[in-house]
């Protein structure tokens, strides 16, 4: 059976000695004068794995990252300028499973007027004359959405947009609320017409070459983020999402290349250098490149030992280079960095002794998988196995 792989301080909230429910980890954002916003800031996260998502602080700039966003990660956090009090601001984070971090954020100060004329701009640039009831919609949008009220936050946003139909940072969040929600068509739709109000405001041609990807439609999601990639190749969340769209399309020498120019461009952070090998890995394992594909995942673990899905690719290409003892480790430490979230390397593990004849560690790591991946589509061929095992260990 062979298995295809396709597959600024930090501060300790509880002090030694002393019994505390655990909290989820969590930003604050600070003004640039030491204050804490008087409203609700939009983030976009761009996770070690490639993942984006547009999310909100609270009233008062906190945001805590639950549920799925919580776990070992770097993400790479953008917070767009509002053109008046503070400058957009990136910054990277790293959070460690069992490590409770508190990290503050400083907006850069607001540095005036001027963009070169082929610069892109960010939301405050294009929402200069937006009128007073549609800038109090939105705002009632993102004190709805920060509550967790989708609905709420679809009706005002759609007000914000009836009341002033050019209003991109709208559209664009409106989009984003879509996809969310898992509404493809609407969020394609919407985000459509943002990117066509000023094509240097690049945000919305960014989600919608990810909506455009989630819906499958990887040849049209490959030529919008073309023609941005050909604008500013350097954006933030460009490049993997790029490389995505055209391994999807059947492009997968152009992805590659994507991936490589993002490596050899200065000034790429840490995170962004473990995505990029971490999909060269990926995409030479879709080639049986098994060499080629370790040596970029071996890199990737270098950067990042944290990494539990780079741990488990570099595993399953060990197991194709016949490199045993390698990758047993590896898929032990993928499996020890991310639980059932990489349930796939139980399942390795259990091809990789049964190729060994160690039937009794086979059943366990098979039996681990059934736990951690129930609805598998190879639930019952691995069921079959595990009772075989029983059998002839029942034998011996």
């Amino acid at each position: 059976m062979r298995l295809k792989l396709t597959a600024a301080f930090l501060f300790l909230l509880c002090a030694r000695g002393v019994t505390c429910a655990q909290a989820p980890p969590a930003i604050q954002i600070f003004m640039p004068n030491g204050d804490r916003p008087a409203r609700e800031l939009r983030l976009q996260l761009t996770r070690d794995d490639g993942r984006i998502e547009t999310v909100f602080t609270d009233s008062k700039g906190k945001f805590q990252f639950t549920g799925d966003l919580n776990g070992i990660h770097d993400y790479e956090v953008r917070i767009e300028g509002d053109g008046r009090t503070f400058d957009t601001t990136s910054t990277s984070l790293r959070f460690l499973r069992g490590q409770v971090s508190y990290v503050p954020v400083f907006l850069n100060p607001f540095k005036g007027p001027g963009l070169p004329p082929n610069e892109v701009v960010d939301a405050s640039g294009v929402d200069n004359d937006v009128p007073a009831d549609a800038r109090a919609a939105y705002e009632r949008a993102m004190k709805a959405v920060g509550g967790g009220r989708a609905e709420e936050a679809l009706g005002e946003l759609k007000r914000a947009v009836d009341a002033y139909p050019k209003y991109a940072r709208a559209l664009n969040d409106l989009g984003v609320l879509y996809l969310k929600l898992d509404r493809l068509g609407e969020a394609a739709e919407t985000l459509a017409r943002a990117s066509k109000i000023n094509k240097r405001f690049y945000l919305p041609r960014l989600n919608l070459g990810v909506v455009l990807s989630r819906q499958g439609k990887y040849a049209e999601a490959a030529d919008v983020l073309g023609r941005l990639y050909g604008e500013s190749p350097d954006l933030q969340g460009l490049r993997p999402a790029y490389a995505d769209a055209l391994a999807g399309a059947g492009q997968a020498a152009k992805a590659k290349k994507v991936l490589a120019d993002a490596l050899a461009a200065p000034g790429l952070s840490q995170a962004g250098q473990v995505e990029a090998h971490y999909k060269l890995g990926m995409l030479l394992s879709r080639e049986d490149a098994y060499a080629a594909a370790a040596a970029e995942l071996e890199q990737a673990v270098k950067l990042d030992p944290g990494a539990a899905n780079a741990h488990l690719l570099l595993g399953g290409a060990y197991m194709q280079l016949k490199r045993p003892a390698e990758a047993e480790r590896e898929l032990l430490r993928a499996y020890e960095l991310g639980g059932a979230g990489v349930g796939n390397a139980q399942l390795l593990l259990g091809q990789l002794y049964l190729s060994q004849q160690k039937l009794e560690p086979a059943r366990r790591a098979l039996e681990q998988y059934l736990k951690d991946v129930p609805a598998a589509p190879n639930a019952a061929q691995v069921r079959e196995t595990v009772e075989k095992i029983k059998s002839a260990l029942g034998k011996q």
